[in-house]
């Protein structure tokens, strides 16, 4: 019995390491930071409470980064899930071409945030190539990243577009998992498609959705890089996501306490919603299954 609690500590420890040096710590850190005045090159800290987390509350530029963060995640995530798991039905079958239109839509995943952003804002930009074409063309130029509607809308397209492919995948390890005994007998029963699916496939799906929605919803509200690639935030602002508003503050500005108290608050934000969601979509499984 030793031996065996000596092996599984000794095989646990790594990854407990790791999480503990680069995830815990920074986190404590970030909160130390908080609670403090500090430039992030003084020396000096002094404590001041919570008086960071009060301007932030009154901080129009932050909430308005809020709001531009909630627009794109909730946009973002329900699109994703939505398109996800439509094209992952539509691919679910055997076929020459499948694992074509597979890699197509996987393909973008591969490439990083930042790329993806340099790529597009050379199409998008208002002197790139789909403005040049369209002049070749006789046509007027598109405004896209110069009108905020605009802007946010392209980004958040883009977001859906490069992480379409890993929901899809997801989905299809789902679908691939669900007993061909339950589409038999929903076929002996006389259930058409539509139905099949209201009754069968979607509420097998559940657990891998429940993954999809919290996997993606947590990744879309640190959106920075294709932020920072594509409008920096501009234009006046209208663009800048709460992770791209706190990178801006502690670089650019060095103010680095009042930043990681806007990191604390985002952090706390995103697990409260979280927990909240994996409740409500784990007791949904509960009902279904």
């Amino acid at each position: 019995m030793r031996k065996d609690v000596w092996t599984r500590g000794l095989l646990f420890a790594p990854g407990f390491l790791v999480y503990l040096i680069f995830m815990m710590i920074p986190i404590g850190m970030c909160v130390y930071y908080s609670l403090h005045d500090w430039d992030g090159l003084s020396p000096v800290y002094r404590l001041i409470g919570l008086d960071n987390f009060i301007a932030a509350f009154s901080d129009a530029d932050f909430l308005r980064a809020l709001r531009v963060t909630a627009v794109i995640t909730i946009a973002g995530t329900l699109a994703i899930n939505v398109l996800g798991l439509l094209f992952a039905v539509l691919l679910n079958k055997p076929g020459r071409m499948t694992n074509l239109y597979r890699s197509v839509f996987f393909f973008p995943l591969l490439l990083s945030a930042v790329v993806v952003g340099f790529l597009w804002k050379a199409i998008l930009n208002y002197n790139g190539i789909l403005n040049g074409v369209l002049e070749q063309l006789g046509l007027e130029k598109l405004e896209i990243f110069g009108i905020p509607s605009n802007a946010i809308l392209t980004i958040t397209i883009l977001i859906v577009w490069q992480n379409l492919g890993g929901v899809i995948v997801l989905y299809l390890a789902g679908l691939q998992g669900i007993p061909n005994d339950l589409y038999e007998a929903s076929k002996i029963d006389g259930a058409g498609r539509l139905q099949t699916f209201r009754s069968v496939t979607f509420p097998m799906l559940a657990p891998s959705m429940t993954m999809c929605m919290i996997f993606i919803f947590t990744t879309l509200a640190r959106e920075y890089d294709r932020i920072a690639v594509l409008t920096n935030g501009g234009p006046g602002g209208a663009t800048e996501t709460a992770a791209f508003t706190i990178v801006k503050l502690g670089i650019n500005t060095n103010r680095f306490s009042y930043a990681a108290s806007l990191a604390v608050i985002l952090m706390a934000l995103v697990a409260f919603i979280s927990i909240v969601m994996t409740l409500y979509l784990r007791k949904r499984e509960e009902r279904i299954l």
